[in-house]
């Protein structure tokens, strides 16, 4: 009984290897057949339906490289090096002995760090240090011993108020060019930038406890005090908040032992003045101290985590928004998907060494999954460091993604305007 179910086994797996065999052996067919008919096209001068056609054939056979060195060809040919040169690597993976490939692409990513370093140039000379952001990202994924990237994503992050991330590209492009006198310049600007915000946390702080001052917190207000005095010895107002708080320190003491009232009433008139003095305080002002130091523990915590488990990568998108997370991700080169939780819906994005390969929101897949997902406002995320067997239904670099959601807001912008028009 037993040899004739091990037999049955036996039998079973036979037919599932062969079913899976044919099916794979169906989809190479029908991948053939697409590629076929976009040779036919290209013959025709119509590289569109080409385009159309190759992308189908990949859909049936994402190995076929036949099919990613033509739509690679058409690419480079229309002048969208990024979505080339993804295909050149896509092909490599397939085939590594491709040598006429590998040098093929290394001219292309010559012409494509000029391009990306040219066009980062002219948008940080604009102010627009957020749009260049992905475009030194895949100059640097390109280059990643070059300082120059690094340097600029220091001045982008500088410019948009996080100087500890700042700090850490500086970092890293000095580890790369010890004598870069720029880079040690920048980096003399970026910790004063840090000291000063450490200043102002720290007197926020302090501010917030004077706040809601109390016998049972007066141990907690005289540390956060002194702790900023420690940092900025020359402030007054520490000195002379910490005089006060000694002043009562005394008042309560004498009250109790003596039951004397007009120390009692003395010690009561100087905590009213030193109430009096408490300053109007701003919410808004903890969270523009916070989110700095929030990214530099996302960037610290990507560095520090290998291979297992999950990245400490969590936290609210109304602080960080989308676009930094997966930049920050873009720029480490990270492998896993990113989960978007709204109140809408939750939407997931997957990465391979940094660059998106598919995205999932609701019903949508891919581009269009990708750009609902950037549209979330409020809600939480996490990231994941393995990757899933996943279909790839994004080609596109993140630079070209961004361009491509910028103009679909501004085309619902302009809509919206057209309709406003009409209704008055």
């Amino acid at each position: 009984m037993k040899i004739n179910k091990y037999w049955t086994i036996a039998a079973l797996v036979s037919v599932i290897l062969c079913i899976a065999a044919v099916s794979h052996s169906a989809d190479r067919i029908e991948a053939e057949n697409l590629f076929v008919e976009a040779q036919k096209k290209l013959s025709a001068g119509d590289d569109t339906g080409a385009e159309r056609l190759l992308k189908e054939s990949l859909q049936n056979d994402p190995a076929f490289t036949s099919a990613i060195w033509q739509l690679a060809q058409i690419y480079e040919s229309r002048g969208k090096l990024e979505h080339a040169r993804e295909l050149l690597l896509r092909g490599l993976e397939q085939s590594p002995s491709a040598s006429w490939a590998r040098e093929k692409l290394k001219r292309l990513e010559k012409i494509l760090i000029q391009k990306l370093y040219s066009e980062a140039e002219d948008l940080m000379g604009r102010g627009e240090y957020t749009a260049a952001l992905p475009k030194l990202s895949l100059y640097h994924g390109i280059k990643p011993y070059d300082p120059v990237p690094l340097i600029n994503l220091a001045r982008c992050h500088l410019a948009l108020g996080h100087p500890e991330t700042a700090r850490n590209y500086l970092s890293q492009g000095l580890e790369r060019d010890p004598e870069n006198n720029e880079i040690i310049s920048l980096i003399s600007t970026v910790d004063k930038r840090i000291s000063e915000n450490s200043i102002t946390a720290g007197r926020e702080r302090a501010e917030k406890l004077v706040e809601n001052y109390s016998e049972s917190n007066r141990e907690e207000v005289k540390k956060a005090l002194e702790a900023l005095l420690s940092r900025d010895p020359s402030n007054r107002w520490a000195k002379e908040k910490l005089e006060e708080l000694n002043l009562l320190a005394a008042a309560p003491g004498v009250e109790e032992n003596s039951g004397d009232k007009e120390n009692a009433q003395e010690g009561e008139n100087k905590a009213e003045r030193f109430l009096d003095w408490i300053p109007s305080f701003s919410p808004g002002i903890i969270a523009a101290i916070l989110v700095p130091l929030i990214i530099v523990i996302l960037v610290l915590s990507l560095k520090k985590k290998g291979g297992g488990g999950n990245y400490s990568l969590q936290g609210n998108i109304s602080l960080i928004p989308i676009l930094d997370i997966v930049s920050l991700i873009n720029s480490n080169l990270k492998t896993g998907w990113l989960e978007i939780s709204g109140e809408r819906g939750s939407g997931k994005i997957f990465f391979k060494r940094g660059e998106i390969i598919h995205a999932r929101y609701k019903a949508e897949y891919g581009n269009e999954a990708f750009h609902a997902i950037m549209g979330i406002k409020n809600g939480r995320y996490i990231f994941y460091n393995h990757l899933p067997k996943i279909k790839r239904t994004i080609t596109d670099p993140l630079s070209l993604l961004l361009l491509s959601l910028k103009s679909r807001n501004e085309a619902e912008r302009n809509k919206g305007k057209r309709r406003s028009k009409v209704t008055v």
